[in-house]
């Protein structure tokens, strides 16, 4: 009996050695987790913002123009294939134009989306013909950077999660540091909308530049500012949300709007604040 016991436990030893030797290493499958753009069932808007295209053919006039955009397809970084400018229920996606020029980046939401046929010798990869009105000429090039999200992927990801039956899209807004308005109480905290119909989970934000002005404090919302929470009247550079206080799981049962920084009785003279909202929205099925 012990014998057999002691055989037992010998293969018991082996089996568990050559399983642990077999397993991928734990770090990487962490670090590979972190790309998947849908886990259980969660769409995450974060991972649809990398994508980018160039113009084939560009648009010669301004006003409602429509323009060749290479590839219509995109492999997301967990390999997903999405067409980024397709709409999903009528809603497409924002796409900014020619982003790394000052003189002539526009974001532009289109009207009208088909697949075209690739050019010769770029492979097999369809291109998208879309039609937006336009501010801007925009010329040809073959930078995959031309083309890019016109809102840090949300309603891209919102129109994936509705091709794919709906579900629950989570969505973050990070405009950067955005330095207040001095012409009024209320600043646009970037041009990025929250998804209407959403639940506002966390709103939060940091003073970079000492505040000055902006008398009875400072809040986050996307009207008069106060709806995220009370005012915060300490206005030093380094001051967060912490110091105030906030309303969690907000219901923005409204149209899409960009999040504000509001002073609650006087414009600021002078400061800035790094916000970061993030959220859900419910995506309905597009079939």
């Amino acid at each position: 009996m012990k014998k057999s016991l002691a055989v037992v436990a010998v293969v018991l030893f082996v089996v568990g050695l050559a399983c642990w030797l077999m397993a991928p290493d734990k770090t990487k499958a962490q670090s590979a987790a972190a790309q998947f753009s849908r886990v259980a069932g969660v769409f995450d808007s974060t991972k649809y913002s990398v994508w980018g295209a160039y113009v084939l053919n560009g648009n010669t006039a301004t006003g409602s123009q429509t323009i060749t955009v290479c590839p219509a397809q995109f492999a997301l970084p967990d390999g997903r294939v999405i067409q980024p400018l397709a709409p999903a229920n009528g809603v497409y996606a924002p796409a900014a134009i020619d982003a790394q020029s000052s003189s002539l980046v526009e974001t532009v939401t289109p009207t009208s989306y088909s697949l075209v046929a690739a050019p010769s010798g770029s492979g097999n990869v369809p291109c998208a013909a879309i039609t937006a009105t336009f501010a801007n000429l925009h010329s040809a090039s073959f930078s995959t950077s031309q083309v890019i999200s016109g809102d840090q992927g949300i309603q891209e990801a919102i129109n994936d999660a509705s091709l794919n039956g709906g579900g629950l899209v989570f969505w973050q807004i990070d405009p950067g540091t955005v330095t207040l308005s001095t012409g009024g109480q209320s600043t646009s905290l970037g041009s990025v909308k929250i998804p209407t119909r959403s639940v506002v989970a966390s709103a939060t934000a940091r003073v970079t530049t000492t505040i000055t002005g902006c008398t009875g404090g400072w809040s986050l919302g996307f009207t008069s500012g106060t709806e995220f929470g009370a005012a915060n009247t300490t206005l030093t550079a380094g001051t967060t949300t912490d110091s105030s206080t906030l309303v969690p799981n907000y219901v923005f049962n409204a149209a899409a709007a960009v999040p504000v920084a509001f002073c609650t009785t006087a414009a600021a003279t002078a400061g800035a604040v790094h916000a970061h909202i993030v959220g859900y929205k419910l995506a309905a099925p597009a079939n």
